[in-house]
């Protein structure tokens, strides 16, 4: 944990503000008119008109730089002020509505993954988009690079605000919200890539006389009483309840589990397991809440697999009631599994990489809530860290409660007759595709030997043409890695940091690669194809004909690298994560055993 006060200290000997910096006439604590008030840097560090932000960093060194200047790192309420304005009507600090194009967000990454992207190339120069600035004259405040600030929501002395070029733009704004979800990822010690700063100036720098911790954590609080205050008081309903699986039974909706009333939030993991077992329940593990919402058909939401604006409650601008949106019910008919409030599970996810302290618990949560984007709320999320610490309430994370014995995976389906070459696996095919052969290894398939990289989708099709194969489809290669269980990782349904080459339990500064194949004997599917989670991402082609990467790189990347993690590259990109493996039909396979065996 890096502290809050003394960094707020860390100045040098103090300069006169110059016509580089912007004067904010208030206080920022009780955004009150203050003659003497505070300055900010018109621009993102170094503060020059045209010059790219500093970026990369982590919080201790934004403060040092600033420090270096003669000035020090703005306090998130500074910074929320200078952005929103006395009154805090803007949201998007040029004003309160949303202009597409003004700001730098939403910038499509021609990696497909924020893991794979280099921000010296992406950052623009300061001030490069012209309408991107407040009444006052202040640049860049939404977008471009996220900005460190003091701040103390998590215990951890910083936080980012406004975005980054890449940000969806619901994310990206003055509030603060998306930074303080639960599932938004930080460690103050660790350098982020997407992450710059600016500094401000006081005649006073704060310091513990006038700013105390309490006075730091002033937004958290307030922030959580306000979720407190609307969350319902009714008392627990425990008779609704639908059975989603043989011997399963899951509460109809959000605890208190009555419709018409508002979700109970600001709750940590352990208030909501308490609470369930004071009913005589349990908080549901993350794989019987994703079979739960998904349904025997497996979808994507709970209605179905396509998004449907207004279904369930995601992306709204009020706290809804449960069963408000009627249409979010799954198969079973449990009601705003997706959207409403983020849900706790009970399942513990152990990855040295997200923790923010050394030490913290991580907790899965699920659906999303109301503040969220559609490619967040879902059944079985394929982006994102959906983990939050177990001790910290947020605002729209609460829980449901389930009941019974928990489900045990489906039997691993076996394929038929096929045979396959010794360097391939026989996987039994699934509803979208028959069984097949599938390279053990990553290409070019050899135990201990190092995967190719830097592989474009039309140089992964050349190499395994060349082999007598084809690369395999979307369908085969999730068939191959998740199962006919549907399992998240290709060992099972929790994560094992370390299992597989992912980087999860690296610490501070400590970085990874890719290693040969097979290093990790651990990282096999039941039937022994190997490293399909971690190392490399590897190409596959979808349904659209399209080449889209499944598996994650060898950092833990949003997705967590279970199968389903996927990201859509520019067909032309080739980059040290990118590889692939081969698959083979049964008439390929046949053509290859009648050639002589099919070994490389």
């Amino acid at each position: 944990m890096i502290p809050v006060l003394p960094l707020l200290g860390c100045t040098a000997a103090p300069v006169a503000p110059t016509a580089d910096m912007v004067h904010v006439a208030a206080d920022p604590v009780t955004r009150t008119p203050s003659e003497s008030g505070y300055f900010i840097d018109r621009y993102e560090f170094p503060n020059q008109a045209g010059v790219q932000p500093e970026v990369y960093v982590d919080l201790e060194t934004a403060a040092r730089r600033c420090a270096e200047v003669g000035k020090r790192l703005c306090t998130a309420a500074e910074w929320r002020l200078a952005c929103q304005g006395i009154d805090g009507s803007r949201r998007y600090g040029y004003g309160p509505r949303h202009v597409r194009g003004r700001c730098h967000t939403e910038d499509r990454l021609s990696s497909g993954h924020t893991s794979m992207m280099d921000p010296t190339t992406l950052v623009a120069g300061s001030g490069r988009f012209p309408d991107c600035h407040t009444p006052e004259g202040v640049y860049d405040l939404v977008g471009n690079a996220e900005e460190w600030v003091l701040d103390d929501w998590r215990g951890v002395g910083g936080m980012l605000e406004g975005g980054a070029w890449y940000t969806w733009a619901g994310y990206a704004d003055c509030t603060g919200t998306y930074s303080r979800e639960p599932d938004y990822r930080l460690s103050p010690d660790r350098a982020v890539f997407s992450a710059g700063f600016r500094c401000c100036w006081s005649e006073a720098a704060p310091t513990a006389a006038d700013l105390t911790p309490e006075q730091v954590r002033a937004d958290a609080e307030a922030r959580l009483a306000e979720a407190r205050a609307a969350s319902s008081p009714a008392p627990y309903n425990p008779d609704d309840e639908v059975e989603v699986a043989p011997g399963l039974f899951m509460d109809v909706f959000e605890y208190p589990n009555r419709p018409g009333e508002f979700p109970r939030t600001a709750v940590t993991w352990t208030e909501a397991r308490d609470l369930c077992a004071a009913a005589g329940k349990r908080l549901c593990t993350a794989s019987e809440w994703e079979r739960a919402c998904a349904g025997p058909a497996g979808f994507e939401l709970p209605y179905g697999d396509r998004y449907v604006e207004g279904a369930c409650a995601i992306h709204t601008d009020s706290r809804p009631r449960s069963g408000q949106a009627y249409a979010c019910a799954s198969a079973a008919g449990v009601q705003d599994l997706v959207g409403s409030a983020w849900e706790w599970t009970s399942t513990r996810l152990d990855a040295r990489a997200l923790e923010s302290r050394p030490g913290e618990v991580l907790r899965e949560i699920r659906g999303g809530s109301w503040h969220t984007d559609p490619v967040k709320g879902v059944c079985r999320p394929d982006d994102g860290y959906p983990a939050a610490p177990q001790d910290i309430p947020f605002p729209d994370l609460g829980f449901r409660c389930c009941r019974g014995e928990a489900i045990a995976d489906p039997v691993v389906a076996r394929p038929g007759d096929l045979a396959c070459p010794p360097d391939m696996v026989a996987v039994a095919g699934t509803a979208d595709t028959p069984d097949l052969c599938i390279d053990r290894y990553e290409e070019p398939d050899r135990p201990g030997a190092m995967p190719t990289t830097h592989l474009t989708l039309d140089r992964a099709r050349d190499l395994c043409a060349r082999r007598g194969r084809h690369l395999c489809t979307e369908a085969e290669w999730m068939a191959a890695c998740a199962g006919a269980a549907g399992r998240r990782w290709p060992y099972g349904d929790e994560y094992v940091a370390g299992r597989c080459q992912d980087s999860g339990d690296a610490g501070p500064g400590e970085g990874g690669t890719a290693v040969p194949s097979g290093s990790r004997e651990g990282c096999a599917t039941p039937e022994g194809v190997m490293d399909m989670s971690g190392n490399l991402w590897e190409w596959t082609v979808a349904e659209d004909g399209q080449g889209v990467l499944h598996g994650g790189g060898w950092n833990l990347s949003a997705g967590l690298n279970q199968c389903r993690a996927r990201a859509r590259a520019e067909p032309t990109e080739a980059r040290p994560q990118f590889g692939a493996r081969c698959c083979a039909t049964a008439q390929e396979a046949a053509a290859l055993l009648g050639a002589g065996g099919g070994a490389p």
